[in-house]
């Protein structure tokens, strides 16, 4: 399991927490999930190079590297030469062409491939719900970005980010320090299987003050939610899985293009008058938007 390999984790979050805060390099996360969908594919733990760069590459939109580097920066693989040598590191660079070669996790990641794929995908999810240019120095987009890595149950990943946005924003390091209460809860109770609930005692005491609206949180819920989970468990009802839940006027969720477009729609019908009436403004934001995002599609699709 995960939980026992402290070290593995650690350079997992670690480059998760690098592309939240730079997400135009997020592209990158292409080549561990192509990795493991052609290791599904194919039921081997040792793929073709060339299969692995056309299916990572072929994806990009944004972001240009060459792939030894990116490879290199992962610090995940190891190459396979055609003889059967074993090389990784800094030796990937001497590489100059992909032909021949087959490329695999390194062994520490093979043991617990399933997982990995799966925090993989959910570091996905997070960083699609984000724009590529939005600020990351504002304490809206940290609030916000905090509450998705904690809603997709990346536990370790939400404690340090909170824990960095805390000293980031003092301000608002209540918040980010119960955020990072709640997270610590669920690692014990994965890790230990004991239910801490000072943790959530602690984080409910942190929010209970920050009002009924927090940036784009609603800590009205999420306070009675941690006080319902705090009776559950002193009840021996078991426990649930909280999520973080937002405002309806949140624009969050919306996504950055589809509030451009919202934008742009606004002031063509202050132009346009009786003109835009007759159009469905929804429906032609609804196809613009659809269109584009199916093109932009990041997961690979043919794997």
């Amino acid at each position: 399991m995960l939980k026992d390999t402290w070290q593995e984790i650690g350079r997992l979050e670690s480059i998760f927490l690098e592309i939240v805060e730079d997400p135009t390099k997020k592209e990158v996360l292409l080549y561990p999930i192509c990795y493991c969908q052609l290791v599904r594919k194919e039921n081997s733990f040792e793929v073709e190079l060339p299969k692995l760069v056309s299916c990572a590459s072929k994806t990009f939109h944004t972001f240009r590297g060459k792939w030894q580097d990116i490879l290199l920066e992962l610090n995940l693989f190891q190459f396979i030469t055609p003889r059967g040598d074993v090389f990784y590191g800094k030796d990937i660079l001497k590489v100059s062409s992909p032909e021949g070669f087959r490329i695999s996790f390194l062994p520490e990641y093979r043991e617990v491939f399933y997982e990995i794929y799966s925090k993989f995908l959910r570091y996905w999810t997070v960083l699609s719900k984000i724009s590529s240019y939005s600020k990351r120095n504002t304490p809206s987009e940290a609030v916000y970005l905090a509450s998705l890595i904690f809603n997709e149950e990346l536990y370790g990943e939400a404690f340090h980010y909170a824990g960095s946005q805390a000293l980031r924003f003092p301000k608002e390091a209540p918040f980010f320090k119960a955020v990072g209460e709640i997270a610590e809860f669920y690692i014990k109770l994965s890790e230990r299987k004991e239910f801490d609930t000072q943790h959530l005692e602690r984080a409910l005491e942190l929010i209970k003050d920050l009002g009924s609206t927090y940036y784009s949180v609603n800590l009205d819920k999420l306070r009675k939610d941690i006080d319902t989970l705090l009776k559950d468990i002193n009840r021996g009802r078991g426990y649930f899985i909280l999520k973080i839940s937002f405002t309806l006027v949140s624009g969050h969720g919306k996504g950055f293009l589809k509030r451009l477009i919202s934008g742009l729609i606004s002031k063509l019908k202050d132009i346009g008058g009786r003109r835009w009436i007759l159009m469905n403004s929804g429906t032609v934001c609804s196809s613009f938007t659809g269109t584009y995002w199916r093109r932009q599609s990041g997961l690979p699709t043919h794997a």
